[in-house]
Formats: C-alpha cells, structure tokens, sequence
C-alpha cells in the first residue's frame, strides 16, 4: 500500500531529507563538473543533476495540481491515480534521460529484453492481475472509500462460495481493506474483488431491502398472525412508501416460515433493523398465541390477560364523554392490548377503524427523518408523547379516515382498542351522541395545535357529516 510520507515523517525528518536532496543537486550541479577531464563522470554528473530535476519537478506537479484536483475522491492516501500518473511521470523522465543524456534509445531496450519482461511478467501475474484490476475498479467507480460492501464469491480460494460484509476503508493499486462489523480489517487483492458479485448496500439510493425468517406453526388464524406482526414492525424506522411488511415465504420444519421484510438506509441501519425484527417476532407472536417453530419443537406461549372491571369501563365512558348505558355494549367488544418497547402501534397511511387508550406505559407519536449521527439510517423524531389516560385514533374510528400519525411504543405498554363495531349500535340508536365524539376530535385539535387544525381542513360540520356517513346514520 503506497502511504504519505507526510503523515508518518517528522518535520525534523523532513527538514533533513530535503537538505540531502539540496546537497546532492548542488554536487551534481558544481562538483563534478570540476571532473569534466572524465567522461564518464560528466555524464554521471548530469544524470544525477537531471534526475534529482526531475524529481522535484514530479513532486512539485503534484503538490500544485494533481493532490488539489484528486482531493475530492475518497481513495487511498495519496491515491491510486496519482499513483499512476506520478509513476507515469517518472518513466517519461527516465527515457527522456537515456535518450538526451546517456544517449541510449529506450525502445531498443525493451526491445532486446523481451524475453526477460515475458518471464518477469509471467513471474508477476498475480500483481499485474491485481493492478489491472484496480485500474478498471477506478474507471468505473462502483464504490468508494466509506461505502459498505456485500462480497459473495470465491474469496479464499477453496471450494463454494461465501459473503464477506464491510466498510471499506482504503483501495490501493493491489487491494481493497475492509473493516468488518466485528472491527476486522480484511484486505482483499483487486483480482478476486473484480472476480466476486459486490453489493454497494449505500447506492444507488441508499434503501435497500432486508429481510429475516421465522416459522409458525400451522393455524387457521395465521392471517391474524400476519396482521399483527406487520402492525407490530411498524416500529422499524421507515419511509411511508417503504413500509415493512410479512408474507409467507415457504413450508419449513413442518411450520410456516414468515419472512419479514424491510428497507434500510444504509448496512448498519439494516442491522439495526434485523434485531428489532427478530425481538418482535419472537415477543408478539408467542403474546398472540402463535407459537413458533425449532429445532426441539414450538416454543411456550406467554399470552397475557387482564380483566376490565365495571368500575373501569365507567370511569372510561366518562373520560370519552360517552353515555354510561353503553357500558353492556362496549364490555365484550374492547380489546385489551399489550405492546413491547419500538413496537408498532399504528402506521401512517394505513387504514384503521378503531381508538386506542392507554393504560400504562408510554407512547411516542414519531415521523421518519434521515440521518448520518451516530451512522447513515432512517431514524424516528418524536412530535409528542401518549401516557397513561391519554388516546389515539379516534378519526379513524369516527370517520374512517387513513391513520395520520405513526405512534410506537417507548415502554412496555398497556392499551384498549375500541373498534367501530363496538360504537356502531349505540351510535344508531343515540345519535345525538355525535356531538359529543365530534368534540373528542376537536380537544384532539386543539391539543395539537392551530397550525395542525387548519392544516387538516375540516371543520365541525364536515366532521359531523363523515361520522354519520362512517357509521350509516
């Protein structure tokens, strides 16, 4: 690997060093001359003087022009293609030295060590194999320096095929570093990288699907089981038309295999993404009664149960400014729910028909903003937060409108979900109830803020005639 002198040589060093190079020249350019009596010493005399020219010259080009205008590409220090135009440099000045000086034609040269070169090149095929190689990776740059990397090929030489995932930290005329996840530099020859499928996972818009397995076992509800799980990785940090989803991929160790995808920006927001994934799918499914599948069989489920007293449910009828002869109605319809911290609650955009209050724990209403602190992903930026008391949802459960927020869960939490079905008798038979939940959504209004409420462009009026559109009154 070529390295700055500049970086790794003191001043003091430096200082010495271009002292030597003065004194050779004023040797090469005052002393020997003194011995022009011998040919061979004048002609010495002038390569020397020509060559020390020359180099200064070269590093002065380079200083001046090559470095400003290279400056900008993330290569290695001090970079493959100056490498080779001040390499280029060298052996134009070379030749131009045989031919003025020594009087020797360069040509004829090479020519008479044919043989020499073809055993020299056979004997360097590897580097030439591995210069070549870094020469075409730079003209056409598919990557660069900070750029994390899929490698699937033929890596070490042996039999099959195997994938090697890093940031790339230097490419060099001979090799690319590196560094691992785990903090490893692996060094890789240009040739086997020119060789191998290369996946840039930050390009060519940085989102990139990721996607992890589970199996289920076989039940007649797993569309239940879909449902949930979608919703639940709804807390994965994503983009509305990026939105994660579950599918069933394949029939695996006598279950269903769930394969949970999503887009990430960038390697280590995938990573990030495929724990939450894994930690969610191993807590709701087992929660909802969908034991999944292993080695040594179907894992325990850990559903949890809470009994809603009366006293309860009254106490959330006055909260909602509802009747309290709903109570019988809305007993057996309210869903007790139970969420994990960054689980989904509700994603924006989805459609949705119910409200949700909480009971303990806390929420965060959030919205997907980029970043690159402390790595490139998509990250959640929290607007407001829900705690116990506090509910979400309702205009989607009035007027069926699309959910307008993503809500996910900070802490372990505790909800109730009041579907449609469970307001849709009591709402027919009171409706002059409808003023009241029309007030529910303007103290939402209000709670958010003017700016919020104008945004939305509905007024009391519009609200009314949704509800009773929603609800067929």
């Amino acid at each position: 690997m070529f390295h700055d002198l500049r970086e790794r040589i003191s001043r003091t060093r430096r200082a010495i060093a271009w002292g030597i190079l003065l004194l050779l020249l004023i040797v090469a350019a005052f002393v020997l001359p003194r011995f022009g009596a011998v040919p061979s010493l004048q002609t010495l005399a002038d390569v020397v003087f020509w060559s020390l020219v020359a180099f200064v010259c070269v590093r002065v080009f380079a200083f001046v022009l090559l470095d400003p205008l290279l400056r900008h590409r993330k290569t290695a220090t001090p970079g493959f293609a100056r490498d080779l135009i001040v390499v280029a440099l060298y052996f134009t000045a070379a030749a131009l030295i045989l031919r003025k000086i020594v009087g020797m034609d360069p040509t004829a040269l090479f020519s008479s060590g044919a043989i020499a070169a073809a055993v020299i090149g056979f004997s360097l095929q590897e580097t030439l194999g591995n210069l070549f190689a870094g020469i075409s990776m730079h003209l056409d740059p598919a990557f660069q320096v900070e750029d994390w990397l899929e490698i699937t090929g033929n890596l070490r030489g042996g039999p099959g095929r195997e994938t090697l995932i890093g940031e790339v930290e230097a490419m060099t005329w001979r090799t690319v570093q590196l560094r691992t996840e785990n903090g490893d530099m692996d060094i890789l020859p240009n040739r086997v990288l020119a060789q191998a499928v290369v996946t840039n996972l930050y390009v060519p818009s940085g989102l990139h699907r990721r996607t992890a397995k589970v199996i289920v076992e076989p039940h007649q509800d797993l569309h239940i089981a879909l449902a949930k799980l979608t919703r639940a990785l709804g807390g994965i940090p994503h983009f509305a038309h990026h939105k994660p989803e579950v599918v069933v991929h394949s029939f695996d160790m006598g279950g269903a295999v769930f394969e949970m995808r999503w887009w990430a920006l960038g390697y280590r927001h995938g990573r990030l993404g495929n724990f939450l994934a894994m930690r969610l799918a191993c807590t709701v499914l087992p929660r909802e009664g969908f034991p999944l599948l292993g080695p040594h069989g179907a894992t325990t489920l850990r559903p949890k149960h809470r009994e809603m007293s009366e006293a309860f449910l009254k106490q959330l009828l006055v909260q909602l400014n509802l009747p309290q002869s709903w109570l019988q109605e809305l007993k057996g319809k309210i869903i007790l729910r139970h969420a994990a911290p960054e689980e989904g609650i509700i994603r924006e955009g989805d459609p949705g028909n119910s409200l949700f209050v909480v009971l303990e724990g806390r929420l965060k209403v959030v919205r997907p903003v980029e970043r690159t602190e402390p790595h490139t992903g998509i990250y959640w930026e929290s607007l407001a937060e829900l705690k116990a008391g506090d509910w979400f949802g309702e205009a989607s459960l009035l007027t069926g409108a699309p959910r307008n927020a993503n809500v996910v869960a900070d802490t372990p939490c505790e909800l109730l979900e009041i579907p449609k079905a469970a307001f849709e008798q009591s709402l027919q038979r009171e409706p002059e109830v409808l003023d009241r939940l029309v007030d529910l959504m303007e103290a939402r209004a209000r709670g958010l803020g003017a700016q919020a409420a104008d945004k939305t462009g509905l007024r009391r009026e519009q609200w009314l005639a949704q509800i009773k559109d929603w609800f067929g009154i």
